[in-house]
This record gives structure tokens, sequence and C-alpha cells, in this order.
């Protein structure tokens, strides 16, 4: 399954913390899901990263003019 979107990783991370917290899953699947949620954990930062470096901050300014800004929440 080839993840394309924040949305899918989640929903796929949700199936994955379900499945381990609800199942007897053998040791070497319980190690797959792991890594797999790891790298769907990579993938979904990544993509929050992306939209936060995306958002801006309007502002209007003194003489009408409108400035931007970079938003980083609370990342810093």
């Amino acid at each position: 399954m080839k993840i394309k979107t924040f949305e899918d990783a989640m929903k796929r991370l949700e199936e994955i913390s379900e499945k381990l917290e609800n199942s007897d899953v053998a040791l070497d699947e319980s190690v797959s899901l792991y890594e797999e949620g790891m790298k769907l954990v990579d993938f979904c930062s990544k993509k929050l990263e992306d939209a936060r470096n995306k958002i801006q901050i309007i502002k209007k300014v003194e003489k009408g003019h409108i400035e931007t800004e970079d938003f980083y929440g609370d990342a810093e």
C-alpha cells in the first residue's frame, strides 16, 4: 500500500495501533508493524513541517499595504 496523503497515513497508523493493542500478534509481525508505523510517523511529520512552512500570517501594516511573515506556531 503506497501512502500518498497525510490522512491515509494517519488512518493506517490507527489500524496498526489497534492491531497491536487488540490482538495476539506474533513477534515478527509486531516488529514489522512497528517499523511501518515509524515510517508513517516520519511521513506525517514531514507533511506537517511542509504545511507549517507554507502557512503565512497576513497582517495589515500602517499605510494600507499587506505584509506577510512565516508562521511557525509552537515549533520555535
